[in-house]
């Protein structure tokens, strides 16, 4: 009878330590979990700031286009005057 007492006690031990590994394997993937997510939402706002940026940037270059466009049709339309 004591051989068994033995052995539930050293089955108990390491069952307690199985539960305890287990507990420490669930908060590190939470915390990986919580890390991954964090990165990804500053990568987004990162991602969204280039966009806007790039979209200001088209902005300027298609109003320096329209400009473009129309001094050369003033210029166009200047040539084809006739002389007076």
């Amino acid at each position: 009878m004591a051989s068994a007492i033995t052995a539930m006690t050293v089955l108990a031990v390491d069952t307690g330590t199985v539960v305890i590994v287990v507990a420490i394997a669930v908060v590190l993937l939470a915390l990986l979990v919580t890390v991954s997510m964090r990165g990804r939402q500053k990568r987004d706002a990162t991602r969204g700031d280039a966009t806007r940026r790039d979209l200001d940037e088209a902005h300027e270059r298609a109003g320096r286009a329209e400009r473009d466009r129309d001094a050369a049709q003033e210029q166009a339309a200047r040539q084809n005057e006739p002389d007076r």
